[in-house]
């Protein structure tokens, strides 16, 4: 491990501020306004007042009222700057898959005559179209990937609680990459990798050995390190930023754990944690590669923020948004419903593109890892 340097604060321009209770109370009138809309203005408002209370169009009414809710209010948090609490910041990571209800409430809606009801699950239906069909279009690959040095870096979360790490471990070590980021890493864990020949093939490490938390993170590699290798800490934020050359290029590997939204104050630790990082991005020259653990889907705000400081997501850019690596599996019974979102990212500056990505099984976590293969831009390219 490399001793901490330290870095200067890079200013970036701030949104204006909304209080957080303005956009509350506009969620919240969105949530009553809309039935009473409904009870004037659609031809089956009577079916309201009546003694036999429609079942269906009201529930059609209450998750179209809360899902515009939520909509309205992350449509104004890409705008302004909002300090939501942790149950909208999981909304917000949760919205692709609860906007999977607005097709059938549209269509049902129609089908039966309730069309005002129909029209505004239209409008849902669209706003998902919006969040996820440009996610799903691959980016071209630009000329000069197609030559340029390549390396196959691992991200695992290998779970701080997990009943088979040597499982885990003989996974890694097969997987054939060259750089792995370990999140929840841990003595267990790593006792079982070396024990299978990872201190040989992977005999570069940055980890901070004082770091007993469920988020330390940890880099080993097949390639040796640069001499700007790092374990660094930017307030609440612990970075392991590796320096490592491809065949000539160099690229900067920064990897982070933040804390999940769930732990107590963990979504202000959280926000916290993602402004330190936005100030490090600027701070590298070259290529850069931002991955881990980092407890956010694509879609809160934050994340956007950070993606505007001239980074994109690698698997993105390769249409691969709908590849989720996260499940519930530590909460019974829920794990049942597999992988549903991905939470798990590779972010990379213009000097690195993304060429393919697969997902490695569950090895006794509730997070997929995935291999990642990355063309690296050197100086002549």
């Amino acid at each position: 491990m490399i001793a901490d340097a330290p870095e200067a604060k890079v200013a970036r321009p701030s949104k204006r501020r909304v209080p957080a209770f303005l956009t509350a109370l506009l969620g919240g009138g969105l949530v009553i306004a809309l039935p009473l809309i409904a009870r004037r203005f659609d031809g089956t408002a009577d079916e309201f007042s009546g003694r036999s209370f429609p079942i269906l169009p009201a529930v059609g009414w209450l998750i179209c009222a809360a899902l515009g809710a939520i909509v309205v209010t992350h449509r104004l948090q890409l705008m302004f700057s909002v300090d939501e609490g942790s149950a909208v910041a999981v909304a917000y990571d949760m919205l692709p898959l609860a906007l999977l209800a607005t097709p059938v409430i549209a269509v049902w809606s129609f089908v039966s005559g309730h069309l005002l009801l129909g029209a505004a699950a239209s409008v849902l239906v669209g706003y998902h179209l919006i969040l996820v069909v440009p996610r799903l279009i691959a980016d071209p690959i630009p000329a000069w990937a197609r030559s340029s040095p390549r390396v196959r870096l691992v991200v695992a979360n290998v779970f701080i609680d997990n009943p088979t790490p040597r499982a885990a471990a003989e996974q890694l070590m097969g997987s054939g990459a060259d750089v792995i980021i370990v999140a929840e890493s841990n003595p267990t864990f790593m006792h079982h990798f070396d024990d299978l020949g990872g201190d040989q093939a992977y005999p570069h490490r940055l980890f901070d050995p004082d770091d007993a938390s469920d988020y330390a993170i940890a880099i080993v590699s097949r390639l040796p390190f640069g001499s700007r290798s790092v374990m660094r800490t930017m307030g609440p934020l612990i970075l392991a930023v590796a320096e490592v050359n491809v065949d000539g290029a160099r690229v900067t590997i920064a990897a982070l754990n933040p804390m999940t939204a769930f732990d107590p104050d963990g979504h202000a630790t959280w926000k916290e944690q993602m402004e330190a990082l936005k100030d490090f991005v600027p701070t590298v020259d070259g290529a850069l590669v931002v991955a881990g653990d980092l407890n956010t889907t694509s879609y809160r705000p934050e994340f956007k923020e950070l993606l505007s400081l001239g980074l994109s997501d690698g698997i993105d850019s390769l249409g691969e948004a709908w590849r989720p690596s996260f499940s519930l599996k530590s909460v019974w019974p829920l794990g049942a419903l597999g992988a549903i979102a991905r939470i798990d990212h590779a972010l990379v500056n213009d000097h690195v593109r993304s060429l393919k990505v697969k997902n490695l099984h569950a090895r006794g976590s509730d997070h997929l890892p995935f291999l990642i293969t990355l063309a690296i831009r050197n100086g002549d390219a």
